[in-house]
């Protein structure tokens, strides 16, 4: 406990054939917080549930309780793309997607049917994310039902955690998230390794595996942030999915940042973790950057945009966006 969140370090919220999955959890002060679920990168194949920028401190600031997740990573062999991110050492479980997606819905649905043990506010809950992670926090935004991911996948979805719980998303932030893989068919590298081969050869898994895909008029709304340079995850992605939810007729914000690459570095070979993310991103405020919001009214209504001063990206953006949507 710190003077401000209390934390709830390694709860088990899965018990799968490959080992635990545990997540931490984040609480501030104040009673019944809305809930955010921290989705990390790495990937799919890297990192753990710590790599998330200060918890305690943007549980305390943001008035939200804050869950991170540990969810199965890929089994990528060191032999292959990515070993130079493979961590053999790393004691998260391994599986093949959708794994991933499976376990973040998981522990969506936990955190709903334990709100009430720890004292927070579980009705309206955001997801937000980084790359990997980025994409499984939309994914998880846009697909209500775990089993609704799409025949393509038919075979390997399970509802087994708190099946009777829902796990539908309010709101979603991504940071430089993959939300279209049709975007490429590569043959090598992550995404062909994580969806079983090239787009050519599983065009539905590519398609079904797309948050972009799932945009309807019933989605959450979402706060996207992404660097025009970015060189592991195309700018493009987060483009495409803010037009979709524009079309759809959904609220959304998207933030594109000149000059910056990927985590928010203007160098690719300067990435660091995620846990500094926040602070490089609101290190210059005065960044040259481009906002676009999509505010749809109802017929006869008023105008109510999700941001309505349009901070710079950063923790003021995010906080407000919470508090317009989950709060």
């Amino acid at each position: 406990m710190t003077d401000q969140t209390t934390v709830h370090d390694g709860i088990t919220y899965a018990e799968r054939e490959a080992g635990e999955l545990q997540l931490d959890l984040y609480l501030p002060p104040s009673e019944d917080p809305p809930l955010v679920v921290y989705v990390h990168g790495g990937g799919w194949i890297a990192e753990t549930r710590s790599n998330v920028p200060e918890p305690e401190r943007y549980a305390a600031e943001w008035d939200c309780a804050i869950a991170s997740v540990s969810y199965r990573l890929q089994d990528v062999p060191q032999t292959l793309d990515g070993e130079e991110m493979y961590d053999a050492d790393n004691p998260t479980p391994r599986g093949t997607f959708p794994d991933h997606f499976v376990d973040v819905k998981a522990a969506i649905r936990w955190l709903r049917a334990n709100a009430d043990d720890y004292g927070y506010d579980a009705s309206q809950v955001a997801t937000w994310g980084a790359s990997a992670g980025g994409h499984l926090a939309l994914l998880a935004a846009v697909v209500d039902d775990v089993t609704d991911l799409g025949e393509a996948f038919a075979d390997e979805l399970e509802k087994s955690v708190a099946p009777g719980a829902s796990g539908a998303v309010q709101a979603v932030v991504s940071w430089y998230g993959a939300a279209d893989f049709t975007l490429s068919d590569d043959v090598e590298g992550l995404v062909p390794r994580v969806l079983g081969g090239s787009r050519s050869e599983y065009p539905d898994r590519y398609a079904q595996a797309s948050p972009v895909t799932h945009v309807t008029p019933e989605s959450p709304p979402a706060l996207l942030m992404h660097g025009c340079e970015d060189e592991v995850v195309d700018v493009e992605h987060s483009r495409r999915f803010f037009d979709a939810m524009e079309e759809a007729g959904v609220n959304a914000v998207s933030y594109e940042l000149h000059d910056l690459n990927h985590v928010w570095v203007e160098d690719v070979d300067d990435i660091e973790s995620e846990r500094v993310g926040m602070d490089l991103l609101a290190a210059d405020p005065t960044h040259a950057q481009s906002v676009y919001q999509a505010t749809h009214v109802e017929e006869g209504g008023s105008p109510e945009p999700l941001l309505t001063e349009l901070p710079p990206a950063g923790p003021e953006a995010i906080r407000q966006f919470l508090e317009r949507t989950i709060a």
